[in-house]
């Protein structure tokens, strides 16, 4: 249950009906109508991953009722699509899809690369159960919304056996164009501080929290093993000894490189969820403040059309003002609530995965300290003579 922010009651500017409060209250607590957990069951065929999705109703006069369907990953990416053009966007942060799952072994290669090092020599494998957790996260936080969480097609999605027919969704040369001139308005300096704090503020931790995801440490200490490994060219005793001894060592640093390797997926499991998830919804927060700027900049141009406006075509302007007024605060006061909304969100989730990012880290160290005590021991007994 959200907590109440504590705002003022709004008041109406009785010519333009407009709210004159900078922070309207905000919406009643919202309850998610269903339940829902994606138990990990599966069915792969060929390239075409099915995942099983357990919903139960809550109020009404199903509540209780229990729904099984079965869902591909086209199917969410329909529903994202169902949703972003079903209601008026302007204002709302929208929960971003996780991407696609690695099914072909060209996309789990690129992952792995990606996630342990361009070297990498390890090759992850269907990782299902991450897969679920991420798509489950994301129907929860579909659920939550006070306004995505009561549309029809999440219902639909929910409790449907069979699965909406998909259409591939292609944007228009208009629309790319549109897109274009929309991003060159991105630079307009906001009218309220509150905003153009929260623009700056998500360009700067965005570009954080995709850093925090890079991992090259695993492949340093494999160029370092190898290297150990290289004969010293001598043919000497003291070469042959020295070499024994550097395969030794190489030995114990392929130990760590494994034990590192573990840590890092655990890692990308705990907390590396976190800075996904999160710098995807930044750029979905990024995009409703770049909608709200466009809006602002609309407004703006409705006000100086009105000033220079000739007597024949004053009322035309006036009522374009009004227009392009109404739609930027009504935007404003929507995504004043979201941003609040969406920043507890981010400070409880984050306090969750850093739980249990610090839980995965005492077990780990404890196993790699047990592999560099073995390594050390083998090293303090090797006998050189």
């Amino acid at each position: 249950m959200e907590e109440s922010d504590g705002d003022p009651s709004p008041t109406l500017d009785t010519v333009s009906g407009l709210s004159t409060c900078s922070s309207p209250l905000p919406p009643e607590p919202f309850e998610p109508r269903f339940l829902v957990k994606l138990p990990g069951e599966v069915t792969k065929d060929g390239s075409v991953v099915k995942y099983t999705i357990n919903s139960t109703k809550v109020g009404g006069l199903e509540d209780g009722q229990d729904y099984v369907v079965e869902r591909e990953y086209a199917d969410f990416e329909w529903l994202e699509h169902c949703l972003l053009t079903s209601v008026s966007l302007h204002g709302l942060i929208v929960p971003p899809l996780p991407p696609r799952p690695p099914i072909t072994s060209e996309m789990a290669e690129a992952q792995s690369k990606k996630q342990f090092g361009k070297n990498t020599q390890l090759l992850l494998g269907d990782d299902f159960h991450r897969d679920c957790r991420q798509l489950e996260q994301y129907l929860r936080l579909l659920l939550s919304h006070h306004i995505l969480g009561k549309d029809p097609a999440l219902e639909h999605f929910l409790t449907v056996p069979q699965a909406p027919p998909r259409t591939k969704v292609k944007k228009s040369l208009l629309r790319k164009i549109t897109e274009g001139i929309e991003n060159r308005k991105g630079s307009h300096k906001d009218c309220e501080e509150f905003f153009q704090k929260e623009r700056d503020w998500v360009t700067k931790y965005g570009t954080s929290m995709k850093e925090t995801s890079e991992v090259e440490l695993c492949t340093a200490i494999g160029h370092l093993a190898t290297a150990f490994t290289l004969s010293t060219g001598g043919e000497d005793d003291s070469s042959k000894t020295c070499l024994k001894i550097c395969t030794l060592f190489s030995v114990a640093l392929e130990d760590i490189r494994h034990s590192l390797q573990i840590v890092n997926y655990n890692d990308e499991s705990t907390l590396g969820d976190y800075c996904n998830l999160y710098a995807r919804y930044l750029e979905m927060e990024k995009e409703m403040l770049l909608q709200r700027t466009c809006l602002l900049v609309d407004y703006e141009t409705a006000n100086k059309a009105l000033d220079r406006a000739k007597p024949n075509k004053l009322e035309a302007a006036q009522q374009a003002k009004l227009a392009a007024e109404k739609a930027f605060e009504d935007c404003s006061d929507v995504a004043r609530q979201e941003i609040k909304r969406f920043h507890r969100r981010r400070v409880r989730t984050f306090q969750e995965h850093l739980e249990k990012f610090a839980e995965s880290k005492v077990r780990t160290s404890r196993d790699l300290y047990a592999m560099l005590t073995h390594s050390l021991g083998r090293l303090k007994t090797f006998d050189i003579s």
